[in-house]
């Protein structure tokens, strides 16, 4: 048996808290895998209909004992909407073991909570949906404490807030209050109504991860990881290691789907982000290297002169990331021969790539190593090199904001280089 997710409000008298039954259902796909969802409880002995995170799949291939999480869903109850998301993970000997984590205060998920039943065997019926054993859940008390990240500004009344993560997991800039609902823009620029979301008031941090559809995929290795998608995986493990050190932050893609960079920086301006820090991995590779090739590449105020909170942010992600990564033994590293914290130019002297000369709050763009080269990618399919690589980004980041170090790394001289347009193109994905 898997677990299935219930939502059902038991409602307490003012002030108190209320509680909650979660469960989980999970079901076994075809072509292997494992697709999890979220019911509510409706009352008596109804379930609701079935809630399907953004990202729901678990592939058999993953490493054994390493949870993975879907995207958070809202599910509605008597008491209020609550933010859950589901854990899950292989487990020794086959199957696959289901957890639930619930948002607290709207700025970190709970620990996991494990059912009585959790399990879901490896030869059930293929989609076939099984249900784990209901979980109880607080509430936040009446009237509900929010689920915003960051407070408020001024009264009730002034409390718009700068952006919204939908019902599917999309975050989006807020233009304004319409009725109950927002209007909205959406990841390809347009304007759209939403009904609902989790609030967001502000954030410290805005991770952004490279590229993004299938018509945006970045490079890709020998070994078939796309940039897009290990761009988006590191992202996440990087939010989590800041989660965990009470650091606000949001992803501006939480899926595979495509949004312009002009989105992208026009959100963290609207959430006031102390930075927004773009992942990637480069291509084509550098010359071999004993030492990783690691670049930053960091804004311009003049064609000579470096803007110097983006300058220190990037002196500090080479540190800490070039240190961690030397770490791995036996890699043969592609570098370029001005690698480190740099400013890349157009002929004209602005700042050529979008991510960085797009948005107002300090901007970065990491480029770890080089998926082309066989070796590196080979690292970065591994999940040692996600953890590493996303606790260094984390310290990093946690030094930029608590202290006054420098970094290390610059290169004086800008690289003049003309890169190719972005891709224009995009197709919206679904909000709510």
């Amino acid at each position: 048996m898997l677990i299935s997710a219930v939502v059902g409000a038991i409602c307490s008298s003012a002030g108190a808290q209320s509680e909650v039954q979660v469960r989980i259902a999970a079901r076994r796909v075809a072509g292997g895998g494992t697709e999890v969802a979220v019911q509510p409880h409706e009352g008596g002995s109804h379930w609701g209909d079935r809630v399907l995170p953004t990202e729901r799949f678990l592939s058999d291939d993953v490493e054994i004992g390493r949870w993975r999480n879907s995207s958070p869903v809202a599910v509605q109850t008597l008491g209020g909407e609550q933010w859950v998301r589901i854990a899950a993970r292989r487990v020794a000997g086959g199957g696959t073991e289901v957890a639930l984590q619930q948002l607290e205060e709207g700025v970190g998920w709970g620990s996991r909570m494990l059912p009585t039943r959790r399990f879901l065997s490896d030869d059930v019926e293929i989609g076939r949906w099984r249900s784990s054993s209901p979980l109880t859940v607080s509430l936040p008390p009446d009237p509900p404490l929010s689920l915003d990240i960051g407070e408020p500004p001024g009264n009730a009344e002034e409390g718009t807030p700068r952006g919204l993560i939908t019902p599917r997991g999309v975050p989006v800039a807020v233009l304004e209050r319409v009725g109950s609902g927002y209007l909205v823009r959406t990841p390809c620029g347009d304007i759209a109504e939403v009904s609902a979301g989790q609030p967001i008031y502000e954030a410290q941090i805005v991770i952004d991860p490279g590229h993004g559809g299938w018509w945006d995929t970045g490079a890709v290795g020998h070994n078939g990881l796309v940039e897009r998608d290990l761009n988006l995986t590191l992202s996440r493990a990087i939010q989590e290691e800041l989660v965990a050190r009470d650091i606000s932050v949001v992803l501006a893609r939480t899926g595979s789907y495509g949004s312009l960079l002009s989105v992208r920086a026009a959100l963290a301006d609207a959430l006031g982000a102390d930075a927004i820090i773009s992942i990637h991995h480069n291509a084509p590779t550098g010359r071999r290297s004993t030492t990783p090739g690691t670049e930053v590449y960091v804004q311009s105020v003049s064609r000579s002169e470096p803007q110097a909170d983006s300058a220190r942010l990037g002196g500090l992600l080479y540190e800490e990331i070039t240190a961690a990564l030397s770490g791995f033994p036996n890699i043969r590293w592609g570098r370029h021969g001005d690698a480190g914290v740099l400013r890349v130019l157009l002929p004209d002297g602005r700042d050529a790539y979008g991510m960085i000369r797009r948005p107002n709050v300090p901007a970065v763009l990491i480029e770890y190593g080089f998926l082309s080269n066989p070796s590196e990618a080979a690292l970065f399919a591994t999940d040692g090199y996600i953890s590493v690589a996303a606790k260094a980004t984390a310290d990093a980041i946690e030094a930029y904001l608590t202290t006054d170090r420098e970094g290390t790394g610059f290169v004086s001289r800008p690289r003049v280089f003309d890169p190719a347009r972005a891709p224009s193109r995009c197709e919206e994905v679904t909000l709510e």
